[in-house]
């Protein structure tokens, strides 16, 4: 696996905080994860003590203010957890993993002074797992097909619906809600809803991946459930849209750049086994047809690199476009497919077993082309904009 010092192509966009975050959040893996996530695996999913540790470790909300309990960081803190969660192969079968931040954000970006004073502490220090709730049986990258319904009921709502498709759904402890309202005018809207997994009338159930791993997403049931008024997001309806779509640009750089990590680690699998493997009296990294695999995957590794730190940049400087956004997700997500079924093809049978960290990256590669919208929307919102 390629070290801190040699993760890229002259990456200058990380400033010596991050990097010593990334430090802390590879130490805190291979420490916490990796000897325990084969264990993980067997049991059905990954304990949510490890949250709290990860709090503990100063690890959670990184790009939160202090003043909410957060590292007074910038989004750059966020993308280095989501690399690192790639970077160290084990912790890639968290999948979701340690991650509220995109709930964090939301909350931060539109929560009133007292959600965000209630809530985000919380995530901080892992005492609260949350994730967005947007995506359901018939709305996945459809947003405007959602169907889950929320009704006045004197100074409360009433939230009916199903939700599929919710990271880390087996284990949170509260989700932002996005359903169908009206305004006060009876204007047809969508909101957002803080909704603890406690309350009366929820109900869950983990759903079964093609990707054996220690993570993974569920979906979650909503038979009238009561929320009072104040967990109303922000405190007024019509924010589920912007809250929704405002916060994909991140989740869409944050998965390229995890797409690009996971695939540096598949080429550096691969460039061991087949440097270890020998057939027909030689190592399979000396046959030509290896080697001009493993430098066409290389080379599509660094392109990819590069536009992940472009569209990080851009977001940093606010300047990030929704077509860049997908640009960037389409083309690293791209990459990551063709590198892993190389790795996996150069791995022979083994690659094929579940004990080999290559099956996994590769399982989940694939998945990562649906996520978060799949590459067909993405081709559908950089089309629009030529």
């Amino acid at each position: 696996m390629a070290d801190i010092a040699s993760l890229g192509f002259g990456r200058d966009i990380f400033q010596p905080e991050h990097d010593a975050f990334r430090e802390s959040v590879r130490r805190f893996l291979q420490r916490e994860v990796v000897p325990n996530v084969r264990q993980w695996e067997a049991e059905g999913f990954f304990p949510p003590e490890l949250f709290r540790k990860a709090g503990a470790a100063g690890l959670l909300c990184s790009a939160m203010p202090t003043e909410y309990g957060g590292g007074g960081g910038d989004v750059l803190h966020h993308l280095v957890l989501q690399e690192e969660h790639a970077f160290v192969p084990e912790a890639n079968l968290l999948e979701g993993g340690l991650l509220t931040d995109i709930a964090a954000f939301t909350i931060a970006d539109f929560g009133t002074d007292e959600q965000k004073r209630t809530w985000l502490p919380l995530f901080a220090t892992g005492e609260c797992i949350s994730e967005i709730a947007m995506s359901e049986p018939a709305a996945g990258s459809d947003f405007s097909a959602i169907r889950c319904q929320a009704r006045r009921d004197g100074d409360d709502w009433v939230i009916s619906g199903q939700k599929s498709w919710i990271t880390n759904g087996p284990i949170l402890t509260m989700a932002l809600v996005i359903a169908n309202t009206q305004s006060d005018s009876g204007k047809p809207t969508k909101s957002t809803f803080i909704v603890p997994m406690g309350l009366p009338g929820i109900s869950r159930k983990p759903t079964e991946l093609i990707a054996r791993t220690c993570g993974g997403v569920g979906e979650i049931f909503f038979d009238d459930v009561r929320v009072p008024g104040s967990h109303l997001l922000g405190g007024e309806t019509g924010n589920g849209m912007r809250a929704g779509l405002g916060l994909m640009r991140i989740g869409r750089i944050a998965m390229a750049a995890r797409s690009i990590a996971a695939s540096e680690v598949a080429r550096d699998l691969t460039v061991e086994y087949t440097k270890d493997r020998q057939a027909f009296g030689k190592r399979i990294f000396d046959f030509q047809n290896t080697q001009f695999k493993l430098a066409s995957a290389a080379t599509e590794i660094a392109a990819g690199r590069a536009f992940v730190d472009s569209g990080m940049r851009q977001l940093v400087e606010g300047c990030l476009t929704a077509e860049h956004a997908a640009m960037v997700r389409l083309f690293c997500t791209e990459v990551e497919g063709r590198v892993m079924d190389e790795c996996l093809q150069l791995h022979g049978g083994m690659g094929c077993s579940n004990e080999a960290i290559i099956s996994k990256l590769y399982t989940l590669a694939r998945m990562r082309r649906i996520y978060g919208g799949t590459n067909e929307i993405m081709r559908l919102i950089i089309g629009g904009a030529l």
